[in-house]
């Protein structure tokens, strides 16, 4: 009967399961790293389209910052919040114009109006995710 050292659990979880935390926690638009403290301002206290696109400084829980530098989110509006709108416009102008017995203007423009309003309602989400996979990839 040998005497094998137990193996060294390791602090930090497997790589795949942190990607899920961090993406489950984006969905909740809160801190990637604690996933306590909220990214974004209360809904209640909206007033303008400033504050619903703009961060709070960062984690007062576990001191991680939200918006290190001007321009910071530059990247998830290009990649995330424009490639999703981009993904949904296709979709539902093709849906319209398949299945709908619309004129190709009424289709332009209900999908241009959709287009903006949906850019607008996902950027939190967008600048949620893009701050999780930094964390991911490069820590702070």
């Amino acid at each position: 009967m040998t005497n094998h050292p137990e193996p060294i659990q390791s602090a930090q979880p497997a790589p795949l399961r942190r990607a899920w935390l961090y993406f489950y926690r984006s969905l909740q638009l809160k801190c990637p790293v604690c996933g306590q403290s909220p990214l974004f301002g209360p809904f209640s206290r909206v007033r303008s389209l400033h504050d619903w696109y703009v961060t709070l400084p960062g984690c007062p829980r576990c001191n991680y910052v939200y918006d290190p530098e001007p321009g910071y989110f530059l990247l998830a509006f290009w990649m995330f919040d424009y490639g999703f709108a981009g993904l949904f416009g296709i979709t539902l102008f093709l849906t319209l114009y398949n299945y709908f017995d619309l004129s190709m203007l009424q289709v332009l423009w209900i999908t241009l109006a959709a287009i903006t309003v949906f850019a607008l309602l996902i950027v939190r989400h967008c600048k949620a995710l893009f701050l999780a996979m930094d964390h991911y990839f490069f820590k702070h």
